[in-house]
């Protein structure tokens, strides 16, 4: 079973504005919310491909008017969810579109306690694939996904992280048996700057080899992903696509990944679906997601060994 974890979900609000002309008010042209959070969309992603897994919301569950909300409209994509606090309120991000250009505002999350962590560690099996996703809500303790790899690795759970800042470095440091971060994120917690493909090579093979991390994958955007299982390392590249904005395509590469190793792909194959899964997504956005679309966008994926 796959458990994907977001402890900070997310309203997103996202409106198409028209500027104000002189002495007027603005336009909202078109506005829509969605339940957010990167447990969701990996999960949209891994259920078009007929993947089963569950999902876990650091809250939600209680009577407040976000968890409602959120709750109604988790309910009219039929996705199931369970929570882990439900009393601290879902915190708003908002998407504002401006003729050609597109800007994303993300609200940090308010301070809140797990009270049903133990309603995950019993559901969590040995074997299990346990997904941390996101950033904590602000005020949480930064070690926290650290402490969870520390508790569920001696279970004998395969943990899987996939987030940002101190609490990334903090949770490597606890060794998961998986990590996807992207460029930017993993030179924020090193001391050397990864500025493109090769100097990500360099660094992977000149450090996280060696040093018993043999399994992860770093994205760039176009520029593609370099993904490596002890001793097999790939770069690969999904066709380029043209957007202001693209939201949820480290998402799609995750859950492609997901979905390769679950059905029991080799490593290779298992990569180059992740590239299919994340092209799609920059594509064609994370509602209108397909299996079909995957399989197009498939074809024009380039991997290539790392030697």
């Amino acid at each position: 079973m796959i458990h994907l974890v977001t402890l900070n979900p997310a309203l997103d609000l996202d409106l198409e504005l028209e500027n104000p002309s002189a002495g007027k008010i603005g336009k909202v042209i078109e506005a829509s919310i969605a339940p957010g959070g990167k447990a969701l969309n990996v999960a949209r992603f891994l259920r078009a491909a007929k993947v089963p897994l569950t999902i876990w919301l650091g809250t939600g569950a209680g009577t407040h008017p976000t968890h409602v909300l959120y709750r109604t409209l988790l309910a009219k994509e039929k996705l199931k969810v369970r929570f882990l606090s439900d009393k601290t309120p879902i915190r708003f991000n908002v998407v504002l579109h401006e003729k050609s250009k597109s800007k994303k505002f993300n609200h940090p999350g308010f301070e809140t306690h797990f009270s049903h962590f133990a309603q995950l560690l019993k559901a969590v099996k040995k074997g299990d694939l346990l997904v941390l996703t996101g950033r904590l809500p602000q005020g949480v303790d930064e070690f926290l996904y650290a402490s969870w790899i520390d508790v569920f690795n001696r279970k004998g759970v395969r943990t899987i992280v996939d987030t940002s800042g101190v609490p990334l470095a903090l949770a490597l440091k606890s060794k998961p048996w998986f990590f996807k971060v992207n460029r930017h994120e993993i030179s924020d917690v090193v001391p050397k700057k990864l500025k493109n493909p090769k100097s990500m090579i360099a660094w992977v093979k000149t450090n996280w080899i060696k040093k018993g991390f043999g399994h992860g994958a770093i994205t760039d955007g176009a520029s593609g992903a370099i993904c490596w299982r002890y001793p097999e390392a790939y770069w690969v590249r999904g066709p380029y696509v043209k957007r202001s904005l693209v939201v949820g395509a480290g998402d799609g590469f995750l859950a492609g990944y997901l979905s390769g190793f679950h059905s029991g792909k080799s490593f290779k194959e298992s990569v180059r679906l992740a590239a299919g899964f994340g092209s799609t997504v920059a594509a064609v956005g994370i509602q209108d997601f397909s299996k079909v679309d995957v399989q197009r966008h498939l074809k024009s994926v380039r991997i290539r060994r790392i030697p």
